[in-house]
């Protein structure tokens, strides 16, 4: 049987980071769903486990999943551009691929939530159970703004490499340093700060810098990576929870994708080899063909699976007793069911998608629909499924995609 065809201009190094990455992060969400009291009431169920502490100075792979988008966005622009392609044909491609995922779950997180309360299931539990299902979406709205500034921040790599590393660098330091040391509330500018600089590593891993570099020394700096977060935890009174350190961002996951980008292109020619092996390539392809979906629908999935256990009247034990351990194996395996059901359905469903009109779009209008495309999922994002205005959010998510969809012809 011959092997699936590669195309030239993919790395299935990334391909694989990303299908690695996948798993772990729905495994985290998984895990970290607690349910239980008397009333019932959704909680982050690993938020006192000690051991996970440590565990996210490896485990935390979302840096890895935005130097793998930086590799991906830049190279599409690139690509994009040479065949005469503007910026805001490539922020219309770019937003229309995380906006139209996005809507149609997010009404089915709606849906299976209103199901759950024409059923009876008492509205606490479910003010609290919208709010942890929303939690994810803390990824597309951070993505898709640093996706918009891909085009400009290709343009300083491009002319200026090293400024622009180290602006970045030196504006989310001092953005940690004022809001910590000094008070000012500013801390949430990391959101952009240091995922523009872990995606503008991406840029690098294109270019092949760090492959060029001698491998004792990308070791060497994978560990000075992990000294200074030592320093930061230790000696400045870090958290060392990167789950802690994620919202919002701070220095520690600067530090932590630069150790991330060195160690993987320390290991780039060995996952290259292993992911060219035929079962491994196709599990891969499929992860990627359906990650999206995977990530989204993970949340409909825990709804789903909730529900049947309420209907069942089967019993919520209180997070990290021994008998919630023993429910994680059958919990996660519903989940994976739920979602592997879901999957072929939800590619029927967005294929029903109209294409969107021909031509590129003006990049003012692609800036404007990309900011209410984030605006609209911030919203969900922070005040949960089940207050007024997620009907606006979500008219605004739909607004923005027909927007994008229709686009608006730029002037030659």
């Amino acid at each position: 049987m011959e092997a699936p065809r590669i195309p030239p201009d993919r790395d299935l190094s990334i391909d694989a980071v990303r299908a690695l990455c996948l798993p772990v992060v729905v495994l985290l969400h998984a895990l970290q769903m607690g349910i239980s009291g008397d009333p019932l009431r959704a909680s982050n169920a690993l938020a006192h486990w000690q051991p996970l502490v440590w565990i996210t100075w490896i485990g935390m792979i979302m840096p890895t999943f935005f130097i793998a988008g930086g590799f991906a966005g830049i190279t599409t622009w690139r690509r994009l551009r040479a065949s005469g392609g503007t910026a805001g044909e490539y922020l219309r491609i770019r937003a229309l691929r995380l906006a139209r995922p996005v809507l149609p779950a997010m009404l089915a997180v709606l849906a299976v939530l209103g199901i759950l309360a024409l059923c009876g299931v008492d509205a606490g539990f479910l003010r609290t159970f919208a709010f942890r299902l929303a939690e994810p979406l803390w990824f597309i709205a951070v993505y898709a703004s640093c996706t918009a500034f891909v085009p400009f921040m290709a343009k300083l790599h491009r002319l200026a490499a090293w400024p622009t590393y180290f602006g970045l660098a030196g504006a989310a330091v001092a953005v940690d340093l004022l809001s910590r040391f000094a008070g000012l509330p500013i801390a949430a500018l990391n959101w952009l700060f240091v995922w523009l600089f872990v995606q503008q590593l991406g840029f690098g891993v294109r270019d092949g810098w760090y492959a060029k570099r001698p491998r004792w020394l990308l070791l060497a700096l994978a560990a000075v990576a992990y000294g200074l977060m030592c320093v930061a935890v230790f000696g400045l009174g870090y958290s060392p929870d990167m789950l802690v350190n994620l919202n919002p961002p701070t220095v520690l996951l600067l530090l932590l994708g630069l150790a991330q980008v060195y160690l993987f292109t320390l290991l780039q020619p060995l996952i290259r080899a292993v992911v060219r092996r035929r079962r491994v390539l196709l599990v891969v392809g499929a992860l990627g063909v359906f990650g999206m979906t995977i990530y989204l629908w993970h949340t409909v999935a825990m709804g789903i699976v909730v529900g049947i256990q309420l209907a069942l009247g089967l019993p919520f034990p209180e997070p990290l007793t021994g008998a919630w351990w023993l429910t994680r194996v059958p919990w996660i395996l519903a989940i994976a069911i739920v979602i592997a059901v879901l999957c072929p359905l939800v590619a029927r469903i967005e294929r029903l998608w109209p294409k969107e009109r021909p031509g590129p779009m003006r990049l003012w209008a692609a800036i404007l629909a990309t900011v209410l495309l984030v605006v609209a999922v911030g919203w969900v994002l922070t005040q949960g499924y089940l207050v007024p205005g997620t009907a606006g959010a979500v008219i605004a998510l739909a607004a923005a995609i027909a927007w994008l969809t229709a686009g608006r012809p730029a002037r030659r």
